[in-house]
């Protein structure tokens, strides 16, 4: 977020360099401020929550059955480990070479399936976490977007040429932080429904 913020004012600053030179009618905004403070910055973040909860759910269930799969196969090589040992004495040599190995293919085994389970879902997590990371930009994007027409709305009904974020101000007059005007432009999340 805070990377598209900077992006946004850096834009800014750059696209209005030849109007500063100029000496125009200069304003200043807290693009930060704005966008923690967007009218519905809560409502689109409770969407993605509600938009990734059952994901999210069923990623931890997987994760529970990865673990108790994983359980599952250590008492079963567990399990004929001890009856080896168990029967050991009335086995011979060869017998019990034969069953080690048994249990060494079995291991093995289990671990390649463990091993394959677990990569899938991996693969999962990583899919959630683009899938979540897009959904989030997409969002910072609209409300950016919401944050750039307020703020072209106010600066043309105040006769502002350009306006910045005041972070690449060094020093603003008194009355040019538009902010607020900028808040209460910006339209509320009734308002944005298409």
């Amino acid at each position: 977020m805070k990377k598209v913020v900077k992006l946004t004012a850096l834009s800014l600053a750059l696209a209005f360099s030849s109007s500063l030179m100029a000496n125009d009618n200069i304003a200043f905004i807290n693009v930060d401020y704005l966008f923690a403070n967007h009218p519905a910055r809560k409502v689109e973040l409770q969407k993605l929550d509600d938009e990734f909860k059952a994901p999210a759910e069923k990623l931890q269930a997987a994760e529970k059955a990865l673990q108790e799969k994983r359980t599952a196969f250590e008492k079963e090589i567990d399990g004929k480990v001890k009856a080896l040992e168990k029967e050991a004495p009335k086995l011979r040599q060869a017998d019990i070479k034969k069953r080690q190995d048994e249990i060494a293919k079995l291991a093995e085994k289990r671990d390649a399936e463990f091993k394959a389970l677990v990569d899938k879902h991996q693969k999962d997590v990583a899919k959630f976490r683009e899938d979540g990371q897009k959904r989030q930009m997409e969002v910072d994007q609209k409300l950016l977007t919401d944050i750039q027409n307020a703020t072209t709305e106010v600066a043309k009904a105040q006769n502002f040429t350009a306006v910045l974020d005041e972070k690449a101000a060094i020093y603003s007059a008194d009355g040019k932080n538009i902010t607020e005007d900028v808040l209460k432009a910006i339209p509320a999340p009734a308002e944005q429904a298409k």
